[in-house]
């Protein structure tokens, strides 16, 4: 998720631990887990450094004996014997256990037992099964790792707002701190003679592997990369040498280093893998680690020390300890056809299901796991009682229902989902202009896995964006490229991220704008004069189109308090100058009320800005929403919804943006979102379908809110009715959503329902009203001046005339909008 943080200048130093997402504030998604201060958005701590939920395995950790290898899937712990093949499962119940490490005798296994809302760590007895539990059960806990005599357990534990690495002495009882670093400290792994630790600490846009040494509390940077979330690490059990994952662009390789001798390290893995979770051996001449095959299954591999090839660790049976049975899970529409839905199932206990034949999601804002079934699924579970919860995208109602799966039994559930709002039957496509395939995520994805998920959600246009981490270009190889099947669009764009400018989305691209990056801290590499002016320039040329993704975080009319900078900083200019631009009114991470407040200034001073949709979410990643929370419902034909034509229908407003009702919106004369009406009495109408209950609902002219009606339950439909007097120039709207953002508001994933049409224009589109115009005017006028400021400040002395330039003609045109007598003296 590439969405920029934008914060008071004093803070900016702090912004480069968080890079890529919105600010705090009243943000549109909330945190399960305790959170912390060094994280912009919570969701970055979730994604990148807490455990995951697969079928296959991941986590593995060799056995002193040399003779088994503890591993996670399923949510469990397993011991496979790697002689016969044998996996045994070592844990049961409720929560997620992950990331095990053996003692150095081998009797006692340390791990990560992850609630859902907070995470601790757990040390188990081998022999006895006796479990005791290492830290709050309402706090972050990560990655233990044990003494070389057993007698200290190191983990990582959330200290003051920040991840920092810890030492139990676990005899005495003691706690000490060991690190006071920002944002992430984990991945400790002992050195072979117990003299210190090699551990993962990442600060902005670095991540580095540190050596710290026990005596001395001494720290030295063993390797250093950027922004590769992946880059765990292990030691050699009696060399100092070390095993660690890390990037060339989308591709992670194994890597071998020298503690002593760091210039060169050895790449172990040739190709295109995607290697993560590297662990020696006990006798350090292998290196076992994890790698998703095709189908985003994950699998044990291991590779020779010195290089060679890998080769596939087989698990011939899993032993669940328990009566196991057949789940077939079947997907029909209400003819019976097979279809494709989002499930989730959890046991009696709230253990959830992973599915076997690919990648397995969190959804952060619920909690609940998911994943896509596309006719019939099938899994092999405990005995048990399982619920079942599906949907089809936010138009269908959940459907929840209970199974009991018997020993050696086959059971069996059809779940048939069905809208309440038929979008292809009234003319309308659904597109999602703004999400992302990779981002260094547990799953490799690709337009297949993106058709998939399109599927299961019910949406027929995605624009996943290829974007950059510094010095890698995630996806630049298939820019441009489109994807058609069974009607379903996917086109590759891109995603500018000038993160103190604000980002840019270029859907329907087919070069890349460069450079991918740029602004002041980042790294300047060139001329450090740019613009996001000239990121429009280049999508005009191009016949692209570009919108600021992502832009305001919390509900706040970001007027009212400039002096934070909620918007971003060339938002406003560009919003004046370009002649063909979008803004992200709904994304999952953002609030459409404190974006919705930029837009009718732009739209009041006769700036037709597009509303457009993006979820920001990703396929690769196990903790995201699913795509199509934030989209487009566009009257375009479903048989001629060429990317042009959806494209086209944005950019002219012909529709709805929306995180889950229906909102159909029509003026007595037949005009609708897009068209031009006339000035005068008009009656309205509108269709509210919502599967959540939606219970504002708002008729919006030039800003103002000049009309309410009833809104909606949850499931049901009303049409609407009213009457308006339109002035003479100006546009109208409607809005319909939830005055209270939902914990679990399935089967959307935001926290906010929320619909909005876009506007039906008086006289002519970008027509005016000369009162609103001023008064819109002279704050966008304040937002341009605070930007100045802003960039005065984080340039210092480095000359940027063009971007003034810019700046300067937009305060020009804004100023000549604002009558002399209307100006404040």
């Amino acid at each position: 998720m590439s969405a920029p943080v934008f914060l008071p200048l004093r803070r900016w130093r702090e912004l480069l631990v968080l890079l890529l997402l919105p600010a705090v504030g009243v943000a549109q998604w909330t945190n399960h887990y305790p959170k912390l201060d060094d994280f912009g958005h919570h969701v970055y701590l979730e994604q990148h450094e807490l455990p995951i939920l697969a079928h296959g395995p991941s986590d593995p950790a060799p056995a002193p004996d040399g003779r088994r290898l503890a591993f996670a899937a399923q949510g469990w712990l397993w011991i496979l014997d790697l002689d016969s093949g044998v996996a045994t499962r070592l844990t049961d119940g409720p929560h997620l256990d992950a990331r095990p490490r053996w003692s150095p005798d081998g009797r006692r296994l340390a791990f990560v037992r992850d609630s859902g809302d907070a995470t601790w760590i757990v040390v188990r007895e081998m022999a006895s099964g006796t479990e005791t539990r290492i830290g709050s059960p309402d706090a972050i806990h990560l990655d233990p790792e044990f003494s070389t005599d057993g007698a200290t357990l190191f983990y990582t534990a959330a200290v003051d707002g920040s991840l920092q690495l810890l030492a139990n002495r676990l005899d005495a009882g003691t706690v000490d701190v060991l690190t006071e670093l920002p944002q992430v400290v984990r991945n400790a792994r002992r050195l072979p003679d117990g003299s210190g630790l090699l551990y993962l600490h990442g600060d902005g846009a670095h991540r580095v592997l540190r050596e710290r040494s026990l005596a001395t509390g001494s720290d030295r940077i063993a390797h250093a990369e950027t922004l590769a979330y992946h880059l765990t690490a292990d030691v050699h059990p009696t060399r100092r040498l070390i095993v660690y994952s890390a990037p060339i662009d989308n591709d992670y390789h194994l890597w071998t280093l020298d503690l002593d001798d760091p210039r060169v390290r050895h790449r172990l893995t040739g190709g295109s893998p995607y290697a993560t979770s590297p662990a020696f051996s006990a006798d350090g001449d292998h290196v076992y680690f994890v790698e998703p095959d095709q189908d985003r299954r994950l699998r044990l591999m291991r590779i020779a020390t010195y290089g060679g090839p890998p080769s596939q660790v087989e698990i011939r049976d899993w032993d669940y300890g328990r009566p196991t049975g057949d789940l077939a899970v079947e997907v029909r529409d209400s003819d019976g056809r097979p279809t494709a839905a989002r499930v989730a199932i959890e046991g009696d206990d709230g253990h959830p299901v992973a599915v076997p034949d690919d990648a397995t999601f969190v959804d952060p804002q619920s909690g609940r796991h998911y994943f896509y079934v596309d006719d019939t699924a099938r899994l092999r579970v405990p005995a048990g009682r399982y619920r079942v919860t599906a949907a089809r995208g936010p138009m269908t109602p959940l459907i929840e229902t209970e199974v009991e799966v018997s020993g050696d039994g086959a059971a069996r559930v059809r779940l048939v989902p069905t809208p309440i709002w038929d979008a292809r039957a009234e003319g309308y496509v659904a597109a999602d202009h703004h999400v992302h395939l990779n981002g260094d995520g547990h799953f490799r994805a690709d337009h297949g896995d993106a058709l998939r998920a399109m599927a299961g959600e019910d949406l027929d246009h995605l624009a996943p964006q290829s974007w950059n981490r510094w010095e890698r270009r995630i996806d630049a190889p298939i820019l441009g490229r489109t994807t058609v099947r069974d009607g379903r669009v996917v086109h590759q764009g891109q995603e500018v991220r000038s993160h103190f400018h604000g980002h840019i989305g270029l859907v329907g691209v087919d070069t890349p704008y460069a450079p991918w990056f740029f602004g002041p801290h980042n790294p300047t590499l060139g001329d450090p004069d740019r613009t996001n002016g000239d990121v429009i320039a280049f999508a005009e040329r191009s016949a692209a189109f570009p919108t600021y993704v992502h832009p305001i975080a919390d509900d706040r009319d970001p007027f009212t308090h400039l002096e934070d900078l909620p918007i971003p900083l060339e938002l406003v200019s560009d919003g004046v100058l370009a002649e063909r631009m979008g803004l992200e009114l709904v994304c999952a991470w953002t609030s459409p009320l404190g974006n919705a407040e930029v837009w009718y200034r732009l739209l009041n001073i006769g700036r037709p800005i597009a509303a457009m949709s993006g979820t920001d979410g990703w396929i690769d990643f196990h903790r995201t929403p699913a795509v199509g929370t934030g989209r487009n419902y566009l009257r375009v034909a479903p048989d001629h919804a060429t990317l042009e034509a959806v494209i086209e229908a944005a950019a002219a407003g012909r529709g709805f943006v929306t995180t889950g009702p229906a909102l159909v919106f029509e003026l007595d004369d037949g005009s609708r979102p897009g068209d031009v009406t006339s000035s005068g009495r008009h009656g309205w109408t509108a269709t509210l379908a919502s599967a959540t209950p939606v219970d504002v609902v708002e008729l919006v002219v030039n800003g103002d809110i000049v009309g309410t009606a009833k809104g909606v339950g949850a499931g049901e439909t009303r049409e609407l009715r009213g009457e308006v007097d339109l002035p003479e120039g100006g546009w109208v709207a409607i809005r319909a959503y939830s005055s209270e953002m939902q914990d679990d508001a399935w089967p959307t994933m935001h926290a906010r329902p929320f619909a909005h049409s876009s506007p039906i224009w008086i006289g002519r589109v970008g027509s005016i009203d000369p009162r609103a115009r001023t008064a819109s005017a002279r704050d966008l006028l304040r937002a341009v001046e605070a930007s100045i400021a802003a960039f005065d400040e984080a340039y210092g002395d480095v000359p940027t005339p063009r971007l003034d330039a810019r700046l300067d003609e937009a305060r020009l045109r804004l100023e000549a909008m604002i009558p002399v007598e209307a100006t404040p003296r």
